[in-house]
């Protein structure tokens, strides 16, 4: 583990001299070392950005110029006009406090720096760390996308954590990466590692709290990200121009109380140099993994080696981290809700039962197995004026009698927890391991009545990088270990520790039970309220409530967010479907009057909008011996299972409609063909001239289209799998149009024929010559009588188009989204449904599309768009 330790610093001495070496390491001003480290050099700017009033001593090492001479002057003189134009895109009177801005990468004579700036008050800082490489931001940006994509995959924090590690490696490339987390007393543990095999592995070792002072761990979370290159490093001290030139020979001086906080160059404590040394690392680099506002961890880098991390590099794994420190939170979130969920259940159960009781003491007295869900404990005891009842794990009457008196002395209190209650209450020392964990809550400040939950001790052996101590020389100087071997400590008479969530279900319970005792059923019924509340609004469905008279009292937010109104009758107010808004209201007043204990219906809820099928259903809260006080609810939605429902329906009805049509088909084709011969030898006997012979052709058409039809339908599964070919669409037209001559005289339709004779059309020929039929029948029909069918064929880039357009009504908006559904209409009971289902089914058979542009007073042309050369054969039905 590599973080910053603090020593005692020559710059500046604080106002009140430390007690000891450790304490002066607590207050070591390690935001204002006066130095950078050397890997870079660091300017300021006066408020106008023009002079520089403060530099590095080893700006000059850089720059080569003597630092006299960079110090109060002009930056123009110093870099050329691309960094010049960049320092004006940054104002230190408008940028927000705390900001870190990056530059850019720059060439200075000769060597690439990264150029990072911010400000301290109107003190423009400006600081040139050398670059070893060029980084991309692209390749950083490609980085954090895939990241995120990881993210979604990881379940568990411990997977969490070690993707990060290695990411953090990756991106690196230290010989060894740690990620660790702290404990409440500041401890931290190793969770994962990443490891070349170059230096040892500290993974599941602990480093003590003192390793990181308190002041450095308020800087981690200011400034989230440390690099220290080398740390044989000597500082280099932060100079200005001396107010008194004549003391000091240079005519500048040291500036020892700049806040540096925000530097990336920032000099650290030479104790932290040597506890790197100490560890076999000559580099490091450090990332604060920061959790609501709070240090959770950090991962670090170690490398036997000098070795330096770009910024854009370090800015990644900043990103990074936060990404991380958000998803920690989630998922730390989520154990309290499932906690939260489980400990109000347990709590709304107890509150239910007591509440109608003249004495709760008894009633909890009889429910001890619940009482001790309140919490995770292993044992629970309820004390009411020396009357002790327990359940579980429990210390011996006489320990408790000790705990309750000892209780009692502690003036007053709400909740009391502690993990080492031997530590605190000697006298019990020896109930350890019953009672090492003890969460007390007093329900009243009048007797001596508690509710106690115990957790047993728990013997920890914690391995430590090292022995957790500091050695202090001979001239009172603080020294760090030097040795992080394992070293193993045991813990006794400590219990798990109790978590924040199980602290507030126990206030939440005492809580209630003073309500209880004090107020009775009206505060208990607000009580219940607040609970209700917190639950259903967490609820995915829509929840409510109503007086015994229908009367809406409370929504929850689901119900709001489906745009439903939170007064009125719970079925009214347009809420329901017309229908069934009349169904339920006579569905309302047969359960009110017969006193229902429940009341369930199906029906079609206005929800933004749209109607959407749900399930409602009601059950009555009752008080005591009384009628209903109301009426509780949900809405459960409907309307996907009924989709499928819907779906399901649909093709068993295709598939009986199917097999119907076959069989009509095929006795309507027998009588046909011997109409045809009988219409043929009609023919002969009446000649060709004249109205008969007129008439005779018409019927001789309208029974070809007929036949062709049957026969098509015939042929359809036997086609499933016929050949494709390649054919012309004009002679596919033509075909099509005979077998509507009837209707296109009888309708005094103008056919106009857009296309030419050479366009070529692939596909099973029977199968398209089908959909034809039917998009030219839809717009024989929906043209108006004496209007204009015009029909169109064109190669458009791979796809041969063929187009049917009619000059009728159009087709209403909203109707377009269903007409491929089968058994929809637009002709209503004219129609039966299935031509454009089919057609549709044919064309995406055959890898096409089928494409419909409609216009009310307009027309429709629709669209068949079938590539040229599929790369894929047509598929077959049963496929």
């Amino acid at each position: 583990m590599s973080v910053e330790l603090s020593a005692p610093i020559v710059a500046q001495e604080p106002a009140d001299v430390p007690a000891t070496p450790l304490e002066g390491c607590a207050q070591e001003l390690i935001r204002t070392p006066g130095a950078i480290q050397r890997h870079g050099f660091l300017l300021g700017l006066d408020a106008e950005q023009q002079t520089v009033i403060l530099a590095s001593e080893n700006a000059e090492e850089f720059l080569g110029v003597p630092v006299k001479l960079i110090l109060g002057g002009s930056l123009d003189l110093l870099f050329e006009r691309e960094l010049l134009a960049a320092l004006r895109q940054v104002n230190c009177r408008v940028d927000p406090s705390g900001m870190v801005s990056y530059l850019g990468a720059f060439q200075i004579r000769k060597e690439l720096f990264s150029v990072i700036t911010h400000c301290v008050e109107s003190t423009r800082i400006l600081e040139f760390e050398r670059q070893d490489r060029l980084v991309g931001a692209e390749m950083m940006n490609a980085v954090i996308t895939n990241f995120v994509g990881t993210l979604a995959r990881l379940k568990t924090r411990q997977e969490l954590c070690q993707a990060f590690t290695d990411q953090f490696a990756a991106l690196t490339g230290f010989d060894r990466c740690l990620l660790y987390c702290f404990d409440n007393e500041g401890h931290g543990t190793v969770l994962t590692e990443s490891n070349s095999g170059r230096l040892p592995s500290y993974l599941d070792l602990r480093f003590p709290a003192t390793d990181i002072p308190a002041q450095a761990r308020e800087l981690y979370v200011l400034n989230t990200v440390r690099i220290i290159p080398n740390a044989n490093y000597t500082p280099s001290p932060i100079v200005r121009i001396s107010e008194n030139p004549g003391a000091a020979a240079a005519g500048t001086q040291a500036i020892p109380a700049f806040d540096l906080s925000l530097s990336v160059l920032r000099s650290v404590s030479p104790v932290h140099l040597e506890y790197m040394r100490n560890m076999g690392t000559l580099s490091s680099m450090s990332v604060s993994i920061v959790v609501d506002g709070q240090l959770w961890g950090l991962i670090s880098g170690h490398h036997a080696e000098p070795r330096t991390i770009p910024f854009l590099v370090r800015s990644a794994c900043d990103m990074l981290s936060k990404m991380v420190g958000t998803q920690l939170n989630a998922f730390r979130t989520a154990d309290r809700l499932h906690d939260l969920v489980e400990f109000h259940a347990v709590q709304r159960e107890l509150l239910t039962q007591i509440a109608a009781e003249t004495d709760y003491i008894p009633a909890l007295a009889t429910r001890m197995d619940r009482l001790l869900k309140v919490t995770h404990a292993s044992g629970v005891a309820l004390s009411d004026f020396g009357t002790v009842y327990t359940t579980g794990r429990v210390p011996p009457k006489r320990v408790l009698t000790q705990i309750v008196n000892w209780l009692d002395t502690k003036g007053e209190f709400e909740v009391y927890a502690t993990r080492t209650l031997g530590a605190e209450l000697p006298a019990v020392a020896s109930s350890a391991a019953e009672a090492s964990g003890l969460l007390a809550i007093r329900i009243s400040d009048l007797s001596q009545r508690y509710i106690l939950w115990f957790k047993p001790e728990i013997l920890e052996t914690v391995t430590w990088a090292g022995e957790p101590v500091k050695n202090v020389d001979s001239n009172e100087r603080l020294h760090p270990r030097t040795s992080f071997a394992q070293w193993q400590q045991t813990f006794h008479g400590q219990s798990e520790r109790w978590s924040n969530v199980e602290t507030e279900s126990a206030t939440e319970f005492r809580n209630a039970l003073v309500t209880i005792s004090l107020q009775r059923a009206e505060e208990e019924a607000e009580l219940s309220s607040a609970r209700f509340l917190q639950l259903t609004h967490s609820l995915p469905t829509k929840v409510f409530t109503c007086n015994a008279e229908g009367m809406l009292t409370y929504v929850n937010q689901r119900w709001r967010e489906d745009g439903l109104s939170d007064s009125g009758l719970w079925f009214g107010d347009g809420r329901l479907a017309p229908e069934d808004e009349a169904r339920v209201r006579a569905l309302w007043e047969e359960a009110v009057v017969d006193q229902r204990e429940v009341l369930e219906a199906e029906v079609r809820v206005r929800s933004n909008g749209a109607d959407r099928w749900n399930l409602v259903r009601l059950t009555p809260f009752r008080r005591v011996g009384k009628r209903p006080a109301g009426w509780v609810g949900f809405l459960l939605d409907l309307t996907e299972r009924r989709e499928r429902e819907d779906a399901l329906r649909i093709a068993e009805k295709l598939a009986l409609s199917g097999r119907m049509t076959s069989v009509i088909a095929h006795e309507i084709n027998n009588p046909l063909e011997s109409i045809t011969n009988l219409m043929y030898l009609l023919r002969l006997e009446a000649g060709d001239t004249g109205n008969a012979g007129e008439y005779i052709g018409m019927a001789e058409a309208e029974l070809e289209r007929i036949s062709g039809i049957t026969k098509q339908t015939l042929r359809w599964n036997r086609e499933d799998r016929a050949a494709e070919e390649d054919f012309l669409a004009s002679a596919m037209f033509g075909e099509v149009l005979r077998l509507f001559q009837g209707k296109t005289r009888n309708r005094m339709i103008a056919v106009h024929k857009r296309y030419a004779e050479d366009i070529v059309v692939h596909g099973v020929i029977g199968q398209i010559r089908q959909v034809l039929a039917n998009l030219i029948s839809n717009a024989l029909d929906a043209a108006r009588v004496g209007g204009n069918v015009t029909l169109n064929a064109v190669y458009d880039g791979d796809d041969t188009v063929l187009s049917v357009t009619d000059d009728g009504a159009g087709i209403p908006e909203s109707m377009r989204k269903h007409v491929f559904q089968p058994f929809f209409s637009t002709k209503g009971d004219l129609g039966n449904g299935l031509g454009l289902y089919i057609s549709h089914e044919i064309v995406e058979r055959h890898h096409g599309k089928l494409e419909i542009d409609s216009a009310e007073g307009k027309g429709t042309t629709v669209r068949v768009r079938l590539p040229r050369h599929p790369s894929e054969p047509v598929v077959s039905a049963s496929q």
